[in-house]
């Protein structure tokens, strides 16, 4: 019987879980995507509308082509079909019937209105955005990047001025638009060029719908003059609506802003400008544009949604962020002024048209939208991030807008802003180690509702919106800024771990009471007399307090900080750190009875240069990322910009056959080992580079057990080994286990596998792919195990065009040349590794096994799906489907647990069971979990393995199996409060408490646990994948 009690370490998680794995001893933990910890809500509110007559669009989209010309057999004719409330088409280009003519009336004359008073520059750009083609135009909302990108992209145009017989003569673009497939940039243009691929066309619906142009409602003189030559001479085949420019700017930019969505807003806003330009030129009315808009939202969704282009767009993204943000341009940037941005682009939504419809309907999110944030808010998952897009929505009853899945009410400008509204709880997780958005974000939307928020993992997020959410804000891990007077909303306030900052001029209320754990930080910005943190309740203080002065602020005397409701403060802040002061200066910080003031007191009457102070001992700060290029002044050498990671390299020399062999000099342990041991804080790693003198067949580096014993008693936790061929982590269990071994010297070797030698199932599996040959050696005797513990190990490997990444994984190939797929591994694309754990040397391989269920390719968890049917974790509930939105059962939940293990169920035969007996499915499983005394039967020895399982029976499952695997809870958060907390069985209480201060669970809405509620299988695995990921970080 064998339980493993940890998963992989160093691997990057994404949402995993999220069904029952299929093999019992096989269980996977580790997609390719980085999960955000710990969890969001396992469930979104949002609606998903049924699918209308011609299927949900991202489904569908590939039937917009020529032969298909009805609303119910192509999907982008049928998605625009709004416009028959309006107008009905007829026989030919000029018979159609308006059912609206008010309406459409004033859609043409908005057309003349801005025609006679349309400036020279507005018709100059109207015929820029007019000639030249559509996507090197939208490359203006690069800012600064413009020529950047167009010189590495191959991008050009031959419309560089107005000739002056452009009245009378027509020119074309000759230009590249976005560029070359094959230059610097060419997989940022072969993002661009796939979304404005074969079914992206406006052709069909514009020959169904036969709308006239404005000067064919009017007449030519609203054309700027320098178009009339453009003016198609076949106005049978040239209908207005949609308009086909508009679609085609808004694609590239959808395609660029994908790829950089540090521009998000900006190309967006470039979109609608140059829809816009079709209106100014008289070519376009206001609904043609707008039907441009939704059309080209929907495709950019669906066709960035295909499995078929996930390698397409994440090659693009990769680029973008390697090659292009890298680099510093100088070409102007238009569109740097946010606030006229927003305006402009929320103008263009709906052209000043009246509401003329239902005013009343809910607000629905269109089936795959999210995908359209999915760089933009790369830290929330696909449900958050409908309900992103749900609570920023337009209201109902626009003219055109009010498609049936809600397409033309999304408001993606408003949506890169976050969240409109908390309606349940919202957790935020995020990452600063991965950099960009997962860093460091803002949210500028004004954001009600009765949810709380939580603020997970690190990075940093401000609120900058004017603020009314009720529920409360919790802070759990990183730092939440408040930006406007009322960023935190109207409820409590807790901060248990990380950090709250005010940065407001002036004031910032917190409307409910206050709380501050020993982990916990406070960091006011103090510019002037006016700053002020108000409390309206109590307040509750432990932790730290950072006061940091600015813009040469210094407080005359006595200034008040912090106002609470009187009488009603208990604990003083354990330290105070202040920032900013000259050096003569010193803070004291003073309790009154409603009020916390700050005394500025000259200590010298020499002037000196800004200081920190502390007024009692306090750690330095968490800096989750040191400023690029910085080095330690005495020359240590922090690997990858991490000053937790120590790093030396172990020259060597390569013989004859290829063989690279190195040791670690005495020397350099000592250098090594003083500069780990000076550090204030616990090294994370000790990183031992092996660089060969010339290329190498393999490498071997030998280790003395002095060494090994001083690296193990050093402040390290972890000693990696860096090759050409792939990394080994070795742990402070795993070095004194190495310690402890016969033989002088621990050699420990990596070179290429030979896959000639592997069996037709292993070649099929990994292909060309790299495989590994791992060795231990102490002495002359071959290490086979560690006892029960385990090594991490990385092979790089870059995924091939067109691999679904979460079908990457790694497989142990065994002394016959037959594969085990290894649960615990995992692929990262952005560093382009494969990572697994494993207790026992020997050769592994990448493999991609890629799996698919009829019913998770559009599902938010499909690509989890994926991942973990590719490793033999989830199997269907037949007929090739996954069915992840049915309650899990007792018995399945219990075999998650098993796989989580790697638990070998094999030497069960038998269950205590009254009501599991031999031959049942899952009776090993149940078997296993009694065993370990996880589960229990009830009054009439029964376990139930088909009932559902309850919300607190699952809390008490997972409580017990965390202790099973070694794994101590973090108490991150404060008591849950729900507001059923009497359902809940005595029996669970303490595992419900335990599992909400952890931060695994939350409340449904209300603040109702639902203690005797069912959970889905997709719920119960998300769960479970923040739940390992826990595991992981803490090892």
């Amino acid at each position: 019987m064998k339980t493993l009690k940890t998963v992989s370490t160093a691997l990057s998680l994404t949402l995993l879980l999220q069904t029952i794995p299929a093999h019992f001893a096989s269980a996977e933990a580790i997609p390719s995507i980085p999960l955000a910890e710990p969890a969001a809500s396992v469930s979104s509110s949002v609606y998903l509308p049924p699918a209308p007559a011609w299927g949900h669009f991202v489904d569908t989209y590939k039937t917009n082509q020529a032969a298909n010309n009805t609303t119910t057999s192509n999907a982008a004719i049928g998605m625009l079909s709004q416009f028959l409330e309006l107008w009905t088409p007829g026989s030919s280009w000029d018979n159609g019937t308006k059912l609206n003519s008010s309406v459409l009336d004033a859609n043409i004359q908005k057309v003349v209105d801005i025609a006679a008073k349309r400036p020279p520059a507005e018709a100059d750009m109207a015929y820029y955005d007019d000639r030249r083609k559509q996507s090197y135009g939208v490359i203006d909302g690069l800012g600064s990047l413009t020529d950047v990108y167009r010189t590495n992209a191959g991008a050009t145009t031959t419309i560089n001025d107005i000739p002056a017989d452009a009245t009378t003569k027509k020119y074309d673009d000759g230009g590249t638009d976005a560029g070359d497939p094959n230059s610097n940039f060419g997989r940022i243009v072969t993002l661009v060029k796939t979304l404005r691929g074969n079914y992206s066309s406006t052709n069909p619906a514009k020959n169904f719908y036969a709308y006239k142009r404005p000067f064919r409602w009017a007449d030519t003189s609203i054309i700027v003059p320098s178009l009339v030559p453009a003016i198609s001479k076949t106005p049978e085949t040239d209908g207005g609506y949609p308009s086909g420019h508009t679609n085609a700017s808004y694609l590239s930019a959808f395609a660029m802003a994908y790829a950089v969505p540090e521009r998000y807003q900006e190309l967006l806003t470039r979109a609608s400008e140059m829809g816009s330009s079709r209106i100014a030129s008289g070519m376009h009315s206001p609904m043609d544009v707008m039907g441009g808009r939704i059309m080209a939202t929907a495709l950019s969704a669906a066709i960035l949604a295909d499995p078929d282009n996930a390698a397409v767009k994440q090659a693009a993204y990769d680029e973008a962020h390697a090659k292009l943000l890298t680099q510093t341009g100088t070409a102007e940037d238009r569109f740097s002024d946010y606030a006229k941005n927003k305006a402009q682009f929320t103008e263009r939504l709906t052209y000043g048209f009246s509401q003329i419809g239902d005013t009343s309907k809910p607000m629905t999110v269109p089936k795959g939208a999210e995908v359209l944030l999915e760089t933009r808010l790369p830290y929330l998952d696909g449900p958050q991030r409908r309900e992103v897009l749900a609570t920023t929505g337009l209201p109902s009853g626009y003219p055109v807008l009010d498609d049936p899945e809600g397409w033309g009410r999304l408001n993606l400008f408003a949506a890169a802003d976050g969240y409109g509204a908390f309606h349940q709880d919202v957790t935020v997780t995020m990452d600063a180690y991965q950099g960009g958005f997962h860093a460091a974000d803002r949210w500028r939307n004004d954001i009600s509702g009765t949810g709380r928020l939580t603020k997970a993992g690190s990075g940093t997020l401000k609120l900058q919106g004017g603020n009314t959410y009720s529920g409360g804000t919790q802070i759990i891990g990183g730092l939440l800024v408040g930006e406007s007077p009322s960023a935190f909303g109207t409820g409590d306030v807790a901060v248990n771990e990380g950090s709250l900052a005010e940065q407001v001029s002036g004031s910032l209320t917190i409307g409910g009471n206050y709380t501050q754990a020993a982990g916990g930080t406070l960091e006011l910005n103090v510019g002037g007399a006016q700053d002020l943190l108000e409390i309206k309740g109590a307040a509750q203080l432990n932790g730290k307090l950072r006061l940091n002065f600015t813009d040469a602020y210094v407080p005359g005397g006595v200034m008040t900080i912090l106002t609470h409701a009187k009488d009603q403060r208990t604990g003083q802040f354990a330290s105070v750190e202040t920032n900013g002061l000259p050096s003569q200066y010193k803070a004291n910080v003073s309790y009154l009875s409603d009020r916390i003031q700050v005394a500025v007191e000259n200590t010298s009457s020499s002037s000196g240069s800004d200081s920190s102070s502390s007024s009692s001992p306090a750690a330095p700060a968490a800096d989750p990322k040191p400023a690029e290029g910085t080095k330690p002044a005495d020359g240590a050498l922090p690997a990858a910009g991490d000053r937790h990671k120590m790093s030396v390299s172990v020259p060597a020399a390569v013989d004859e056959n290829g063989k690279a062999a190195a040791a670690l000099q005495a020397s350099q342990l000592s250098d090594l080992l003083n500069k780990i041991n000076s550090q204030a804080a616990e090294v994370m790693m000790a990183e031992l580079k092996v660089e060969p003198s010339k290329q190498a067949k393999s490498v071997e580096l030998s280790l003395t057990k002095e060494a090994i014993g001083k690296l193990a008693d050093s402040k390290v936790k972890e000693v990696a080994i860096v090759t050409p061929f792939g990394m080994i982590t070795l742990s402070k269990d795993v070095l004194e286990r190495l310690e402890n071994t016969a033989g002088d010297a621990i050699r420990i070797g990596m070179a290429p596998a030979d896959t000639a030698k592997f069996a037709d199932e292993a070649k099929s599996l990994i292909g060309t792919r790299p495989a590994l040959q791992v060795t231990l050696h102490s002495g002359t005797s071959s290490i086979k195990s560690f006892g029960g513990s385990r090594i991490g190990i990385q092979i790089p490997y870059q995924a091939a065009q067109g691999e679904d990444t979460n079908a990457l994984g790694v497989s142990e190939i065994d002394v016959n040349g037959k594969p085990s797929l290894l649960p615990q591994s995992a692929f990262s694309p952005r560093d382009g590794q494969a990572s697994f754990l494993t207790d026992h040397p020997g050769t592994f391989a990448v493999s991609y096994n890629r799996v698919s269920f009829n019913d998770t390719s559009a599902h938010w968890a499909g690509s989890y799906v994926t991942y973990l049917a590719a490793r033999g974790i989830a199997s269907g509930s037949g007929d090739s489907t996954f069915a992840p939105d049915t309650s899990i059962t007792r018995a399945e939940f219990v075999k998650l647990l098993a796989g989580i293990a790697h638990a070998d169920g094999s030497g069960f035969t038998a269950s205590a069971f009254t009501d599991v007996q031999a031959g049942d499915w899952h009776m090993p499983y149940v078997a296993w979990a009694a065993q370990q005394k996880l589960v229990e039967g009830d009054a009439n020895g029964q376990f139930r393995p088909d009932a559902r399982i309850s919300r607190e029976e699952l809390c008490v499952m997972l409580n017990r199996f965390a202790g099973l695997t070694g794994y101590s809870l973090p108490s991150a958060a404060g008591d849950a409060g729900f507001t059923d907390q009497h359902l809940i069985s005595p029996w669970a209480a303490d595992a419900v408490s335990a599992l909400y201060q952890a931060g695994f669970i939350a409340g449904k809405g209300n603040r109702q646990f639902d203690p005797q509620g069912p959970t889905t299988r997709a719920e119960a695995a998300k769960l479970l994948a923040v739940f390992l990921q826990g595991m992981v970080e803490q090892r």
